[in-house]
């Protein structure tokens, strides 16, 4: 019996599965789980809904990893599916927030395939930057809030929370450069 290692390329692993090695799957899993989860949390902006379409994007490409195609990252398959499930979930539900102006922004937004490290490069920058840095980052960029409503919301100046945007980047562009 083979037992999947983290440390084996993507195309092993996934000769593996598609060779019967169901359990190999589960190495990607982990690989990819916390990002995977990250990118579903910016869309659906709900953990509980980000956790069920990460759930459904693995079942998914498990299902359908026949069709994945070698020349591609797996990681960028599988975060397509994810955005692809995230926006039917966005679309029926009835309170939704978003008109379809504003789900276009959403999926215009997303990284292609080539930006895919970046952004989880970036997101793992942003989680490492001090509460308040990181606070208005998330709400500006990530929940679409204007300075006026993240100041309202942390109960301090529209001035304060232009500040800390300002070190905010200074301090990503410092990391991310």
């Amino acid at each position: 019996m083979h037992i999947p290692s983290m440390k084996q390329n993507e195309p092993e692993l996934i000769a593996h599965i598609l060779d019967g090695d169901e359990e190999a799957y589960g190495a990607l899993i982990d690989r990819y789980k916390e990002g995977l989860y990250r990118h579903c949390f910016r869309l659906m902006r709900d953990e509980d809904e980000a956790e069920d379409v990460a759930h459904e994007a693995f079942i998914e490409a498990f299902v359908h990893l026949d069709r994945y195609d070698s020349r591609f990252r797996f990681s960028t398959w599988l975060y397509k599916i994810a955005t692809n499930l995230a926006l039917m979930r966005l679309r029926k539900r009835r309170d939704v927030r978003l008109d379809d102006d504003e789900l276009e922004r959403v999926v215009s937004d997303l990284p292609g395939a080539e930006d895919l490290a970046f952004y989880q490069q970036l997101h793992d920058a942003v989680g490492a930057l001090p509460l308040q840095y990181r606070t208005v980052v998330s709400m500006h960029y990530w929940q679409g809030k204007t300075y006026r409503e993240i100041a309202l919301h942390m109960g301090t100046s529209v001035g304060s929370v232009k500040g800390w945007m300002s070190r905010a980047k200074k301090q990503l562009k410092e990391v991310l450069s």
